[in-house]
């Protein structure tokens, strides 16, 4: 209990309380016993008892008062304390000159000093200080213009400066202590704001701990505290979702194996049961079945090297329209028994492309595979190759600037199919994902070919991104994927 911060935080402000409570009070006793102690001649501070001192050292070499008139401010400057600071600390402390007389042992003035403009008089009552040589007294010094007027010897004046100085004392305590009792108050206040949500982003991060990822906090105002807060609701925000796409991750993968897994199943008790001859026809739906489970698990693991950025690219200079040519011509036998016309056009004198070849065919080949299962019999798809222009069509605002249009170069792929819902549009490339919740893996893919497609394609520092319908037209898609080109760095 004893390591919370607010115990931690009080402490420190007590202490600080405390300091500056006995420092008030110790520099205000000093300053009083300074105003008692001491006097200001000619701008500098002197005690009276070190003047005594030094008259009688002076009366005793002369052997006498004689030329005490001219010596006497000499005298006056060697006892002084501080020097010319002693005169701006008395001064600081509202002490101002006095007026210092040296009278002999019959009562006549000798010399004077400070305090021009009066008059070298004695009040009458007056007494001073005696100043004793061999114990016998030779002159006596007068000193006035403080506050206490006359300083007399003996043990009730010394009583009375005591008396004050001890309620000065007493009077700077208690308004220490009342200033320290309210600074206190406003210390509790203080570390109450700093402390409570502290507290609060404590037991929400305890609750994250223990697998509530709802638990968020109320994070107030622009302080760091306020950042603070704000900060940690996005990483629970972040958190939770994270746990979703893993939950649906899961749940997805464990649907796309069960879905060939059953089929081998079922078709392997069908022969132990004799339903189906065991022949080699009878093998064949295990076999695509099989087929089919390999490349969902080698989707799986191309889209985790991916995501991890672990994927091996090996790259070299690539020749866009070659490698466009190449895919278009290996999938224009599937396009012409479906169907489908199939064209494609490149630019001429395209930059060349520093990337992986296979990997950016592997792209190409998945935006045509998906353009030839969602268009229509009689339908038409057009792939172009060409430098890309400084306004790309409905190329995503997030990331415009961040990409060097002048040198790039953009494929696309566009169909004449039924097009893209609204709605569906943003999620396309998520895993899994199916605008049309009806398709299975024969009719609508596995669900990671724009996954894997916009993994590739930002490994390569490109962009891919789709739009629906094409401007211009009724219907149908058109994806876009954008490359750096200009060959090696």
């Amino acid at each position: 209990m004893s390591q919370r911060l607010w115990v931690k935080l009080l402490g420190a402000f007590t202490l600080i309380i405390f300091l500056g409570v006995a420092t008030t009070v110790l520099l205000t006793r000093q300053g009083a016993a300074t105003r008692f102690s001491h006097f200001m001649v000619d701008d500098q501070m002197f005690q009276p008892e070190h003047l005594q001192t030094d008259l009688a050292a002076y009366y005793e070499q002369q052997g006498g008062w004689q030329g005490i008139d001219a010596a006497f401010p000499q005298v006056v400057r060697h006892a002084s304390s501080g020097g010319m600071m002693g005169g701006v600390m008395g001064h600081a402390m509202g002490m101002y000159d006095s007026r210092v007389l040296l009278l002999d042992e019959s009562g006549a003035v000798l010399a004077r000093i400070g305090r021009r403009g009066l008059n070298s008089e004695v009040p009458t009552g007056a007494s001073g200080l005696s100043i004793r040589v061999d114990g016998r007294e030779v002159g006596r010094l007068f000193i006035d213009g403080e506050p206490m007027t006359g300083v007399a010897e003996g043990a009730a004046g010394a009583a009375g400066g005591g008396d004050l100085l001890s309620g000065v004392t007493r009077a700077a305590l208690i308004a220490g202590l009342l200033a320290g009792l309210v600074a206190f108050a406003l210390a509790i206040v203080l570390v109450r704001q700093i402390t409570h949500p502290l507290a609060a982003l404590h037991d929400a991060s305890q609750r994250i701990g223990q697998g509530d990822l709802t638990a968020r906090v109320p994070a107030q105002g622009k302080d760091e505290l306020g950042q603070l807060g704000n900060a940690f609701n996005r990483m629970a925000a972040a958190l939770e979702t994270q746990e979703t796409l893993r939950r649906n991750l899961m749940a997805d993968v464990a649907h796309e194996l069960r879905t060939p897994l059953t089929a081998i199943q079922g078709t392997v008790e069908a022969l132990q049961d004799g339903i189906f001859p065991l022949t080699t026809e009878g093998l064949d739906p295990i076999h695509e079945e099989a087929l089919l489970l390999g490349r969902l698990v080698e989707d799986l693991r191309t889209l985790a090297q991916a995501e991890a950025g672990h994927l091996s690219l090996n790259l070299a200079e690539v020749n866009g329209g070659e490698l466009t040519e190449r895919i278009v011509a290996g999938l224009l036998p599937s396009a012409q028994q479906a169907g489908i016309q199939l064209t494609w056009h490149a630019a001429a004198a395209l930059p060349p492309l520093w990337g992986d070849a296979q990997r950016v065919g592997q792209v190409l080949t998945n935006l045509l595979s998906n353009a030839l299962r969602h268009t229509p019999i009689g339908g038409a798809i057009e792939v172009r190759v060409e430098v890309a222009e400084k306004d790309l069509p409905g190329f995503p605002k997030p990331g415009r600037s961040s990409i060097s249009q002048e040198k790039g170069i953009l494929f696309s792929v566009q169909d004449s199919g039924p097009g893209i819902a609204p709605a569906d549009l943003p999620h396309i490339f998520d895993r899994f994902y199916r605008g049309d919740r009806s398709r299975s893996r024969a009719t609508g893919g596995s669900g990671l070919g724009l996954t894997i497609a916009r993994q590739l394609v930002e490994a390569h520092a490109g962009r891919i991104w789709a739009v629906s319908p094409p401007p211009g037209k009724p219907k149908g898609s058109t994806f876009y994927v954008w490359l750096p080109g200009g060959g090696k760095a």
